[in-house]
């Protein structure tokens, strides 16, 4: 059975996004005839319905409170609190305030708050305590509860309830508030009393009561719908004597002004506030028993039956299409598919009458009556067919030309009808043969009646058939053959005939007699349905896809438009004036409708944009391609031909703003295991971690994308799907993670964004202090055994580096014997100067190797002495000048011998200047003060010391006090004053001996 009529709704917001709407929509603009979506409950039959602020819908059923999120069912029967487990069962009304949901069953009131149950205490301890019906005073936080007890006030803030004072023991029903006066009004068994408990409708039968504004709506199983007038406190002189069913429940929307009526079994009524004026909803599938509405923050109408042989629960979606022909008598009778009939092919408006070509015939409707009138053309033709013996007629187009309206009959030719008159005429076959004044190509007259479509020029009209085109100007028949079907003829910006063909597109001249082809994009294959001449800019489509043409440079350069969520190829493409300077642009595929404010804006984005889609959700049926819509500019209504009638879109009708879709987090699963919070710390071994959306679009969902990022994984956000809405990740390590979610709609609008915080423990390798102390036992690991490497070398090294010391000092010393050993009055000098030299650089507070290094040196200073002849070296008498100066020459041989060797600094210059003077005069160089090395100024004191120390062939040893007057006599010519200086103290502290002491000293 067909639905009945259409009904208008707009959305009632919430009160933190209603400030976001455009203008208001007309309340006939919302409610359509096919617009119904049924929500399949796991049991049918539902109570009511509710929605929290996050999106999430709720519905009560005697079974159960279920959740929903677009996609997902989730059902709560029962919860644990305190350790007392509680039934949510026969849920009976639902209500909620700053996201959070009271719920009604029987004989409790529970609170979903945060993912959480509480039982509300009532603190009214009867077994006998029946509950009915819940309202919430939002501006006071008060609940107003219906019960066989009384009406129950209780105190959202305080957790305080009381019975209201007149209302003891009395069955109370409903309760309506009305906030314009701070006060009530409540249903009891009686009728209906205001909060002073005076009772205004003394009627037993009231079912629901509501408030708008100063009205109260009484909802009666035996009246129907009534008004009382609350500022006069008397029923109202305006009322609703139409519905003769059972009202149920009533709604009221502020923002359309427009109340929506709940009935028994006659379905939905839509009433304005204002007039009066109404219509009805009549076959929906939650037709009986409506005991429930809302309107979410989609502006979707949500519809809550009884019925358990239907779904319970249905949204009906706000919609701007109405379908014109649905309850028309005499369109009923035309059969529906698969015979196809009902296939509407075209339509022309000539005054107020719309007149409609569909497969089976041409219908005249009324645009004032809004019916179908009868036309004398259908039943002249029909006749016509009698006498020619046709047996069915098939109508393809109609046009206006010359103020009359030709019909393109398929397989009779044209029929011409002057609504003026009413005469008719028919341009059959043989009347276009004798009006045929130029053949062209030699065109086959036996398919010259086999017309597809029709254009209306100024001074002719423009035929397409199956083998080509033709031009009539009501005397003269011009026929171009073109080898191709022609489906579609349209004008181009200079007011041309532009075609479409099996070929392509195609410009003719107006002779009909020479056509130029129009270039298309060549690498793209598809048919052109449907093309639009914009200014310099050729819009065409290949099959789904649109493309815009321009000559850039005399070239033709052709662009893709991007249609979204298409589905079928393009049928209907066309640009509207809709007054005010400003135009609209009209798309269609079989399924679906877009009108959108700019084409060449979209040209610029390479995809539609800015955009309206309507498709069988707006109760819209399948299009039928090779057609062609209609038009009204003085109405400014678009007609749309479809397999089931013509549907109307309204220009007129302002529209609102779509809101973005909302996002939710359902919940977090570790492992198994639910998490609710937005900040979770999971265990440290977790292994998968899955987020779990909810994508809260309840308007017809044409496509979403959905963007994550979890922060510290990924870099940026990343596409998922346009479906999937379960996001993992596996084996995180420990920390703090961030997870961000946001979608974006058919419309490329942006929802809320999510984020959850993720707090992982980390294990004890993961910490950065295990990885430091680590790295520092490491080094000190590392340390301890380098230094036990390097201990045991270096302490082999050592004993080596002793060895070969002690082979160096021995060898030294083995030389410094053999040099002594040549001078028999000298024996055993280099040994007591070396000994000397040692102790002196000691008291100098030199180092270790310094010490050493003298000692070396000192023991080879003399080392140039085995160059000098023996005569020489041992002549017992003092010696002459030339003896003298071979024997000084010893110093520069010994500089000579020793200058090879590098291991031990200064050696050379021991030897070299250890007979220079401090004062001047010395040899070989003569040099002086601070010139002469530091160390040949100690071997210079230390080998002066033994020879005062020491016999000589030429002189007994000095006396201590000798020696120390010599070295304080000398300092400054032989001596350097501070060495001279340490030289005594070691004397005067007898740390240098000399003579026999010495000899004994070296025996020990």
């Amino acid at each position: 059975m067909k639905r009945k009529c259409f009904l208008f709704f707009f959305i009632i917001s919430l009160i933190f996004i209603s400030f976001s709407f455009g203008n208001d929509v007309n309340a006939y603009s919302y409610l359509s005839d096919k617009t119904e979506i049924p929500i399949n409950l796991e049991v049918s039959g539902a109570e009511t319905v509710c929605q929290t602020d996050d999106g999430y819908v709720w519905i009560g059923q005697y079974s159960g409170l279920v959740r929903y999120d677009s996609n997902e069912f989730i059902t709560y029967t029962t919860f644990k609190e305190n350790d007392i487990d509680y039934d949510i069962v026969n849920v009976k009304a639902l209500a909620q305030k700053d996201n959070v949901l009271y719920v009604l069953t029987s004989k409790k009131i529970f609170k979903y708050d945060n993912n959480t149950f509480y039982n509300v205490d009532l603190k009214i301890d009867s077994d006998t305590l029946q509950l009915f019906d819940l309202a919430l005073d939002s501006y006071n936080d008060k609940l107003y509860i219906s019960s066989n007890l009384g009406l129950i006030i209780y105190d959202i803030k305080t957790n305080a309830s009381i019975i209201y004072g007149g209302t003891e023991n009395k069955t109370i029903n409903d309760v309506a508030i009305d906030t314009n006066r701070n006060s009530f009004y409540y249903l009891a068994d009686e009728g209906i009393y205001n909060s002073s408990n005076e009772l205004i409708y003394a009627k037993t039968y009231v079912l629901d009561i509501n408030i708008y504004d100063n009205v109260l709506l009484i909802s009666s199983q035996k009246d129907g719908l009534k008004r009382y007038d609350l500022s006069k406190n008397e029923m109202s002189s305006v009322q609703y004597d139409m519905i003769t069913d059972q009202v149920n429940i009533t709604l009221f929307s502020p923002k359309t002004n427009t109340i929506f009526v709940g009935t028994e079994a006659s379905g939905i009524y839509c009433i304005d506030a204002d007039t009066g004026e109404y219509s009805i909803a009549s076959n929906l599938v939650n037709k009986l028993q409506i005991v429930n509405f809302m309107v979410d923050y989609e502006g979707n109408l949500w519809v809550v039956s009884h019925n358990v042989s239907a779904t319970g629960v249905s949204i009906i979606t706000k919609n701007q299409l109405s379908n014109l022909l649905f309850d028309d008598p005499t369109w009923q009778q035309v059969p529906e598919a698969p015979s196809l009939e009902r296939n509407v092919y075209a339509m022309e408006r000539y005054e107020d009458i719309l007149y409609i070509v569909a497969k089976n015939g041409i219908y005249t409707y009324d645009l004032k009556q809004n019916k179908i009138v009868e036309n004398s053309i259908i039943t002249y033709l029909k006749a016509y067919a009698e006498e020619k013996g046709i047996t069915s007629l098939e109508f393809r187009d109609v046009e206006i030309y010359k103020d009359k309206l030709y019909f393109a009959l398929n397989g009779v030719g044209l029929v011409e009808f002057d609504p003026k008159t009413n005469i008719i005429k028919i341009y059959d076959k043989t009347i276009l043969e004798n009006a045929i004044v130029s053949k062209v190509n030699n065109p086959d007259l036996d398919y010259m009646t086999t017309f597809r479509c029709l254009r209306a020029f100024d001074n002719f009209l423009a035929i397409g058939y199956s083998k080509g085109i033709m031009k009539f100007d009501l005397e003269k028949l011009y026929i171009y053959n073109a080898n191709g079907n022609v489906l579609y003829i349209n004008k181009s910006t200079n007011n041309e005939v532009v075609y479409d063909q099996s070929k392509g597109l195609f410009k003719i001249n107006n002779d009909f007699t020479e056509v130029e082809a129009i270039p298309k994009i060549s690498d793209v294959n598809g048919n052109t349905l449907k093309f639009l001449y914009d200014g310099d800019i050729l819009y065409y489509n290949l099959n789904s896809r649109l493309f815009a043409q321009q000559y850039v440079n005399g070239e033709p350069v052709s662009k893709e438009i991007v249609i979204p969520y298409i589905n079928g190829s393009i049928i209907e493409l066309s640009k509207v004036n809709i007054g005010n300077g400003k135009y609209k642009y009209v798309l269609c595929s079989p399924n679906q409708i877009y009108i959108t404010d700019s084409l060449e804006e979209s040209l610029k984005e390479g995809k539609l944009i800015n955009y309206d889609i309507y498709d069988s959700t707006n109760g819209l049926e399948v299009m039928i391609a090779n057609t062609s819509g209609y038009y009204d500019e003085n109405d400014k209504k678009y007609y749309f031909q479809s397999a089931d009638g013509v549907f109307v879109y309204d220009f007129n009708l302002s529209k609102i703003n779509v809101i973005p879709t909302k996002i939710d987090i359902n919940y977090v699963d570790v492992d198994g295991t639910k998490y609710y919070d937005e900040k979770i710390t999971v265990d440290k071994n977790s292994y998968r971690i899955e987020f779990n959306l909810s994508i809260l679009g309840f308007r017809p969902n044409r496509g979403f994308k959905l963007y994550c990022k979890l922060d510290g994984v990924d870099k940026d956000y990343v596409l998922i799907s346009d479906t999937q809405s379960q996001i993992s990740y596996t084996n995180l390590k420990g920390g703090t993670y961030h997870f961000h979610s946001y979608i974006l709609d058919e419309f490329d609008q942006k929802s809320n964004e999510i984020d959850i915080t993720i707090i992982k423990p980390k294990h004890i390798y993961e910490e950065v202090w295990f990885w430091i102390i680590i790295v520092i036992l490491g080094i000190i690991l590392f340390a301890i055994t380098n230094y036990l490497i390097i201990s045991r070398r270096t302490k082999k090294a050592i004993q080596r580096q002793n060895e070969y010391k002690a082979i160096t000092l021995e060898s030294i010393e083995a030389i410094a014997r053999t040099i002594d050993a040549k001078d028999a009055y000298t024996n055993g000098h280099s040994k007591r100067v070396g000994i000397y030299s040692r102790e002196i650089a000691k008291a100098l507070n030199l180092s270790d190797d310094e010490v050493d290094n003298i000692y070396y040196i000192a023991l080879l200073h003399d080392i140039g002495k085995i160059s000098i002849p023996l005569e020489i070296l041992n002549k017992p008498g003092r010696l002459t000048d030339e003896e003298f100066e071979i024997m000084k020459s010893h110093t520069t041989a010994g500089a000579k011998i020793l200058e090879g060797i590098s291991t031990i600094p200064h050696i050379v210059e021991g030897a070299k200047y250890h007979h220079e003077r401090y004062g001047g005069g010395g040899y070989p160089t003569g040099i002086k003060g601070e010139d002469i090395p530091f160390i040949a100024r100690i071997i210079c004191c230390a080998d002066c010391y033994d020879a005062m120390a020491t016999k000589r062939v030429y002189k007994d040893p000095y006396t201590k006090e000798k020696i120390i007057s010599e070295f304080e006599r000398c300092k400054n010519t032989q001596f350097d004053p501070h060495i001279a200086d340490v030289v005594i103290k070691l004397i005067k502290e007898d740390r240098l001996r000399y003579g026999t002491e010495m000899k004994k000293n070296e025996e020990k």
